[in-house]
């Protein structure tokens, strides 16, 4: 598999988390964005709150090295992924339906979240889509970055492209089934 490859497929399953998430969230009312089943599950809002805050801590890492490698002419390079980066993408792949623990970092904000916060996911992910597209001439391998939940876990570059589409699904997912329960508000 090579670099460009791990780009476009971050680049269009970010496209279509984007449409699904409009698509199934930007009619909400606030009563509906911040229903929960039950007192210690997630409202649709604070799923989105969370991929929010999980994506920008990559987000951020992405621009500073974009900042150090300026742009070259486009290379595709080969690509493998990193052993916890492996990790990692089989733990949020939305296929794995065993809960896991949430690092305290990438809580939701708050369970009263506003409408804003569906933006706020669209900006967010459309920002990813940016950054990504500007790393052709990364060698996404040959680059470390530090895990955002422990500074002792080596990523590759491109693992974060492989990880954050499959998390976002992951918890657009679980926002489905908060509005599919048959206790959810209708307006």
């Amino acid at each position: 598999m090579g670099s460009h490859q791990i780009i476009q497929e971050c680049i269009g399953k970010t496209q279509s988390n984007i449409e699904s998430a409009f698509k199934a969230f930007s009619s909400l009312s606030l009563k509906q964005l911040n229903w929960k089943i039950h007192p210690d599950s997630w409202s649709v809002g604070e799923c989105l709150s969370h991929l929010i805050n999980s994506n920008n801590l990559y987000l951020n890492n992405f621009q500073s090295i974009l900042n150090s490698y300026p742009s070259e002419i486009e290379r595709e390079f080969p690509y493998k992924q990193s052993f916890f980066g492996k990790m990692i993408t089989k733990a949020v792949d939305p296929v794995n339906v065993k809960k896991s623990k949430t690092f305290k970092v990438f809580f939701p904000d708050s369970s009263n979240i506003n409408k804003s916060i569906i933006d706020d996911y669209v900006k967010s992910s459309e920002t990813l889509i940016a950054l990504a597209e500007k790393m052709r001439h990364i060698d996404l391998k040959k680059i470390k970055l530090s895990s955002t939940v422990n500074f002792l876990i080596r990523l590759n570059l491109g693992d974060p492209l492989i990880i954050i589409p499959k998390h976002d699904k992951r918890h657009l997912n679980q926002a489905d089934t908060v509005i599919n329960n048959k206790d959810y508000p209708k307006s």
